[in-house]
């Protein structure tokens, strides 16, 4: 599949017609929408109120000056799980991210039945550059607890706004109705203050264990497809870059991989995808501060490394042109949905139930089996010594275009073949540890299959100053591929 990146407001104007494309693998940029200015400022403006209250005016006044994309020069990484929570929290936030969905499902994509929006619509991505993130001292873990406190509250309130609803169009009295459910969500939230901390910790998504105790500030998403997690089949995003969005810090897109029937539920222990399934050429995409990415989410995604010098913020929108479910899925998530149509009578508080196991459907259908190259592994049961060359194999066994994992005792190698010769790299991703051999390739380079950190075949080097590989000498001779470590 070849994907097109096409801006909406250009191309496919037809009712529906965007949507479809984006259901074929396409993505679109969105430059222009109701109100942009209005709106990104007003969530500009959420974000630097937290900002300021949990660091000051002066430390305000400086990102004011230097932008939202230079806020990790003065904002403490230590304080980005408050500020996220104090986001996450924003009634002013979820209110623009609902009427933002609304608006470009109905004037930009044109979509002619009716689609659902979230009850709780938004998701807030803020990624200082990884270099700094990593020296926080707040963990994933610190900040996951704090995270189930306010979701439950949130939870309990729209929960009890609905019963509400549903009680008042029943029942007479609503004056006594309405002091009893008052009555009724403040017991509930006194409730939710003493959320049992460690059954916060257990309600984690799988692999959650594998970065508990890294900071929170350098957390970023793995390669993914948003229904694994509860999500409507056929959604699509909303990815709106607030500021700093860049190729090498933002949204990652396999299109290629559109479509593919991948086996997520045999990793128990690792949030990646399988070992074994090689994943496609990222594309990596520079989203301009205030426009708005849309693409389907159940095309695999993840977030780039932050490599850059800039701090990127997004908050995330979702649209369900249906509500039915992955039948594999981990978990549900949410509380209910508002639909198109009430929305459109001016209704934004019919929120509709919609329980997952009665709602199943397909994802994909008429899957194709995951995307697998031609796997080379070869085992040898010693190290290097003195820089002593080690016969690998038959020169013969490793094609042009194709790459061969080595494993030592103490060292796993990737050897690639191109037109330029034979390369080899150490074969473990320093970010995560994740084998690079289920990474693209090409003629230059090889691409982490976790996070799209992009190494040079020549050096190992990467965009990051933190992240390099270690390279070796791998050479054809008399029929063989050898193998010799580089001694400094």
């Amino acid at each position: 599949m070849v994907t097109n990146f096409v801006k909406p407001d250009q191309k496919a104007t037809g009712s529906n017609e965007i949507l479809n494309k984006l259901r074929e693998g396409h993505y679109f940029v969105l430059d222009n929408f109701t109100n942009k200015n209005i709106l990104h400022e007003a969530v500009k403006k959420v974000i630097l109120d937290g900002i300021e209250k949990f660091e000051g005016i002066k430390c305000r006044r400086l990102v004011e000056k230097n932008g939202l994309c230079k806020m990790h020069y003065y904002f403490p990484a230590d304080k980005l799980a408050d500020l996220d929570l104090h986001v996450k929290g924003s009634k002013r936030i979820k209110e623009i991210m609902l009427k933002l969905a609304f608006s470009v499902g109905k004037e930009n994509l044109k979509i002619s039945g009716e689609f659902f929006i979230e009850e709780n619509p938004f998701a807030f991505k803020i990624s200082y550059p990884h270099r700094v993130a990593i020296n926080s001292t707040v963990t994933n873990e610190d900040y996951h607890v704090k995270y189930m406190e306010l979701r439950n509250k949130i939870a309990l309130e729209e929960n009890r706004k609905w019963e509400l609803r549903q009680k008042v169009e029943k029942f007479q009295g609503i004056g006594r109705l309405i002091e009893k459910v008052k009555t009724e969500v403040k017991t509930a939230f006194l409730k939710s203050i003493r959320f049992n901390r460690k059954q916060a910790f257990k309600q984690t998504y799988k692999g959650f264990a594998r970065i508990a105790k890294q900071p929170y500030a350098a957390k970023i998403h793995q390669p993914h497809i948003d229904s694994w997690y509860g999500a409507p089949l056929d959604g699509i995003s909303l990815w709106w870059a607030i500021e700093g969005a860049k190729e090498n810090n933002g949204v990652v897109l396999y299109p290629n991989m559109l479509g593919e029937d991948i086996d997520f539920s045999v990793e128990s222990e690792t949030s990646y995808l399988p070992f074994g399934i090689t994943v496609t050429k990222p594309e990596k995409i520079e989203v301009p501060d205030g426009s708005v990415l849309l693409f389907t989410y159940d095309m695999l995604h993840s977030s780039h490394l932050n490599i850059s010098d800039f701090t990127r913020i997004a908050v995330i929108a979702q649209i369900y042109p249906k509500l039915q479910f992955n039948p594999d899925s981990l978990h549900e998530r949410g509380t209910g949905f508002y639909s198109s149509e009430d929305i459109s009578k001016g209704d934004w508080g019919n929120l509709i139930k919609v329980p997952m196991k009665d709602n199943l459907g397909v994802l994909h259908e008429g899957r194709r089996n995951p995307h697998v190259e031609k796997r080379i592994s070869i085992t040898v049961n010693s190290n290097f010594s003195e820089g002593k060359p080690i016969a690998l194999c038959d020169s013969d066994t490793l094609g042009v275009g194709e790459k061969m994992l080595v494993s030592l005792r103490q060292e796993r190698v990737v050897i690639i073949r191109n037109s330029k010769g034979l390369w080899a790299v150490n074969a473990i991703c320093p970010h995560m540890g994740l084998n690079l051999i289920d990474g693209f390739h090409d003629e230059n380079h090889i691409y982490c299959p976790g996070h799209a950190v992009t190494y040079c075949l020549m050096d190992g080097s990467s965009e990051g100053d933190l992240l390099k590989l270690k390279v070796y000498k791998t050479y054809d001779d008399n029929g063989k591929i050898f193998l010799q470590k580089v001694v400094n």
